[in-house]
C-alpha cells in the first residue's frame, strides 16, 4: 500500500467522523428537547395533583384524568430515588429541597396578635365552638340523661317499693307481737276471773244474778240474807253456805293469823252439812275448789314468767322499729331529693342548652370576646352560660351516684340488722309461747281437740335461719307486688311524662359515663389564678377561674379549708369545690333523731360562682411591662331595682395575676377570642 492511500484512508475517516459528529447534534438536541419536555409534563402533573389534593382537602374530590386513570390502571410501581430527586430538583430551580430553611414554628405563632382583637378576618388561635359541636354535645347529653333517668327511675322505685314492703313487715311483727302479748294477757285475766268463779261455786258466793261476790262484808251481809230467809223453817240447819261462809272467815283475823282451832270446827260443821246434803254435789264442790286452785296457779305463772319477757320482747321491738323506719324513711327521701336535685339541674341545663342552640332569644354576640376599648360591640343583657348549667347537672349526677353507693350501704346494713332482729323476735316469741301453751296444755286436758293442732303447729314449723329469712322474703315480695299494682293502677289514672326534651330519646345511645365538667366541650379555658377587688383595702385571692363556650368567666372562691395558690392545677381545685357526701346512718337517727330533708340541697354551694363576668361587656386593661403579670378588666353591668331608674348600666372592675407575663398574654387572648 502506497503512503497516499493511508492519507485518503485518514481524510475519508474524517470527513466520516465528521459527518457522524453532524447525524450526532440533531439527535442530542432532540434527546434534550425529550427530557425537558417530560420535566415540563411532570411538572403539569405534580401542579394537578396539588390541585386535586388541595380540593380534596376543602372537601371537593376531583374528578381523576384520562393520564390519571391509566396510571391507576397500571402497575403501582412508581418513580425511582434518582427520578424522584430529579424532578424536585427541576421544581425548586436546581437546588436540593433538603438545604432550604425553613423558620420554626415558634417564630411563626409567636407574634404580638395575642393580645389584639381578633377580627373576622385574622385566623382564631382559639376555634370558637360551633353550632354542630355544640348540638352534637347537647344530643349527647339527651341521650345520657333519658338512659339515666330509665334506669335510676327503675332503681329508686324498686328500692322505694322493697323498703315499703319492709315497713309493712316491720309493723306486721310488731302487731304480731303486741298481739301476742294481748292474747296472754287476756288469757292472764280470763284465768284469774275463772279462778275467782270456781273459788265462789266452792263457797256459794254467787249473788242473784250468779256474779261472785268477793267483798268480804258483802259475803256477810249475802250470808246474813239467806239466813233470813231460811229462818222461818221448823229446822235450823248449817247450810253448806254458810259453813263455807264461817270456813273463809275463819282464815282471816284481826291480826292476820289463822285460827286453827276454828278452822277444825267449821271444818267438821262442813262435813256435817255434806252428810245431811247427800254425796251427790260434795265431789262437784270439791271439783270446783280444786279448779280455782289451779287457774289462780296458771295466772300467777302468766303474770310472772310469760307476761314480763313478753312485753320486753314487745318494747324492745318497738323502739327499734322505731329507728329502722325513721333510718329507712329518711335514706329513700335522701334518694328522692337527689333524684330531684339532678331533674332539676337537667331542666335548668336544657332551657339553657336549647336557647344557646338558636332558640328564642339566642345570639351570636353571646359568644364574643372581651373588647380592648369601650366602643366595643352592642352589650349583651341577660346572658346565660351553657357551661355552668351542664357543669351542675354533671355534678349532680355524680352527687346522686355517690349517694346511691352510701345509701345502697346503709340499706343493706339496715336490712341485715332487720333480719337479725326479726330473727331473734321469732326464736323468742317462739319460746314464750311454747311456754305459754304447754302450760296451757296442762290446765286444758279436757281440750285435746282445740289446743293439739296450735302446739303441733308451732312444734313443727322450721325455724332455722335460713327457712325464717325465705320467710321474711316471700311476704315482702308478695306485699311489694300488691304494692305495685296499686302504684300502676294509681299512676294508670294520671301518669307523668318522660321530662323535658327527652321524649322520643333512644336510652340506648346513653350508655356512656359523664366524665368532669372541666371535660366538657363547652369549657374554653381553665386556670388558678389570683384576683383583687378594686379597692385599696382589698388583698389578693386564689381563685379558679373558667372560661366558657358562651364568653363567660367564672371566678370560683376556694374553701379556706383547703390551700391553694396560682398556677396550681384546676382538676386538683375543681375538686375541692365538692361537698362531702353525707346520708344517715343508724348512729345519726338514734342521736339527732329524724333528720330534715332540705330541698334544694347546699352541697352545690361552693359549685356557684363567686363571680360570673360577661365577657361581650367587658373591656380589658394591660400594661406590657417586665415583670407586670396583672390585668384590669371593667365590666359594664345592668342595673336592677331601684338603681335602674336612675341608670341603665354600672361598671365593676376587678384586678388579676396569673404567674408569669407569658401566661397573662395568654389568657387575655383568651377573654379576648371570639367564642
Amino acid at each position: 500500500m502506497s503512503e497516499e492511500e493511508p492519507a485518503a484512508v485518514s481524510s475519508d475517516a474524517k470527513e466520516d467522523g465528521k459527518a457522524e459528529d453532524a447525524t450526532d447534534v440533531p439527535k442530542e438536541k432532540e434527546e434534550v428537547k425529550g427530557e425537558k419536555e417530560e420535566e415540563v409534563q411532570e411538572e403539569k402533573e405534580e401542579e394537578v395533583k396539588e390541585e386535586n389534593t388541595d380540593k380534596t382537602t376543602n372537601g371537593d374530590a376531583p374528578p381523576m384524568s384520562h393520564a390519571e386513570d391509566k396510571i391507576a390502571e397500571s402497575d403501582d410501581e412508581g418513580p425511582t430515588d434518582e427520578e424522584v430527586a430529579e424532578i424536585q430538583r427541576n421544581a425548586s430551580g436546581g437546588t436540593d429541597p433538603s438545604d432550604t430553611e425553613e423558620e420554626p414554628p415558634a417564630a411563626k405563632t409567636n407574634t404580638t396578635i395575642l393580645i389584639e382583637e381578633e377580627s373576622d378576618d385574622q385566623p382564631h388561635l382559639f376555634p370558637p365552638v360551633d353550632n354542630r359541636a355544640r348540638a352534637t354535645s347537647h344530643s349527647k347529653m339527651r341521650a345520657y340523661e333519658a338512659k339515666r333517668r330509665a334506669a335510676y327511675k327503675q332503681k329508686l322505685a324498686s328500692s322505694s317499693l322493697y323498703w315499703r314492703s319492709f315497713r309493712d313487715l316491720l309493723n306486721a311483727s310488731v302487731e304480731e307481737t303486741e298481739r301476742a302479748e294481748s292474747i296472754v294477757k287476756g288469757q292472764a285475766v280470763a284465768n284469774e276471773a275463772y279462778a275467782v268463779a270456781m273459788a265462789a261455786a266452792y263457797e256459794d258466793t254467787f249473788d242473784d244474778d250468779g256474779k261472785p261476790v268477793t267483798d268480804p262484808k258483802k259475803k256477810k251481809k249475802l250470808f246474813e240474807t239467806r239466813m233470813k230467809k231460811r229462818a222461818a223453817g221448823s229446822t235450823k240447819m248449817l247450810s253448806l253456805s254458810e259453813a263455807a261462809g264461817a270456813i273463809m272467815s275463819s282464815r282471816q283475823t284481826t291480826d292476820g293469823t289463822s285460827n286453827a282451832g276454828a278452822a277444825l270446827s267449821d271444818l267438821s260443821s262442813i262435813e256435817q252439812a255434806s252428810e245431811r246434803r247427800g254425796s251427790l254435789l260434795a265431789s262437784v264442790i270439791e271439783s270446783h275448789s280444786i279448779l280455782a286452785d289451779r287457774y289462780d296457779e296458771h295466772s300467777t305463772f302468766l303474770r310472772e314468767e310469760i307476761i314480763p319477757p313478753l312485753f320486753q320482747l314487745c318494747e324492745n321491738l318497738i323502739v327499734e322499729v322505731e329507728t329502722i323506719e325513721k333510718l329507712g324513711d329518711a335514706i329513700i327521701d335522701e334518694l328522692t331529693a337527689a333524684e330531684k336535685e339532678v331533674a332539676d339541674a337537667w331542666e335548668d341545663y336544657y332551657k339553657t342548652a336549647v336557647k344557646s342552640l338558636g332558640g328564642e332569644g339566642s345570639s351570636a354576640s353571646h359568644r364574643k370576646g372581651a373588647s380592648s376599648t369601650k366602643d366595643g360591640p352592642a352589650l349583651v343583657e341577660n346572658s346565660k352560660d351553657v357551661w355552668i348549667a351542664e357543669m351542675h347537672y354533671r355534678m349532680s349526677v355524680a352527687f346522686l351516684s355517690a349517694c346511691w353507693e352510701k345509701c345502697s350501704s346503709e340499706l343493706s346494713k339496715l336490712f341485715s340488722s332487720m333480719k337479725e332482729i326479726e330473727c331473734t323476735r321469732r326464736f323468742r316469741l317462739r319460746e314464750i309461747l311454747l311456754t305459754f301453751l304447754e302450760r296451757q296444755e296442762r290446765l286444758w286436758l279436757g281440750l285435746p281437740s282445740v289446743l293439739t293442732p296450735v302446739l303441733k303447729g308451732l312444734t313443727d314449723k322450721p325455724m332455722d335461719r335460713s327457712s325464717i329469712e325465705n320467710d321474711v322474703q316471700s311476704s315482702i315480695r308478695l306485699r311489694a307486688q300488691n304494692l305495685q299494682r296499686e302504684d300502676v293502677e294509681r299512676k294508670s289514672k294520671g301518669g307523668h311524662g318522660p321530662g323535658p326534651g327527652l321524649a322520643g330519646v333512644d336510652p340506648g345511645d346513653g350508655n356512656f359515663e359523664l366524665t368532669s365538667p372541666l371535660m366538657s366541650d363547652l369549657l374554653f379555658k381553665a386556670k388558678v389564678i389570683e384576683k383583687k377587688g378594686h379597692g385599696m383595702m382589698t388583698s389578693w385571692k386564689t381563685t379558679l377561674a373558667v372560661v366558657t363556650a358562651d364568653s363567660f368567666l367564672h371566678l370560683f372562691d376556694m374553701p379556706t379549708t383547703v390551700k391553694f395558690h396560682s398556677g396550681s392545677a384546676p382538676e386538683v381545685a375543681f375538686h375541692a369545690l365538692l361537698p362531702p357526701v353525707i346520708v344517715p346512718t343508724k348512729e345519726t337517727i338514734a342521736k339527732h333523731g329524724y333528720p330534715k330533708i332540705s330541698v334544694p340541697k347546699a352541697w352545690c354551694q361552693n359549685l356557684t360562682p363567686t363571680e360570673s363576668i360577661v365577657l361581650p361587656n367587658s373591656t380589658i386593661s394591660f400594661q406590657d411591662e417586665k415583670g407586670n403579670s396583672a390585668f384590669e378588666i371593667t365590666e359594664t353591668v345592668f342595673n336592677s331595682g331601684t338603681a335602674r331608674k336612675f341608670f341603665t348600666t354600672s361598671t365593676k372592675k376587678m384586678y388579676l395575676r396569673t404567674v408569669t407575663r407569658e401566661e397573662t398574654i395568654d389568657w387575655i387572648a383568651a377573654l379576648k377570642a371570639h367564642k
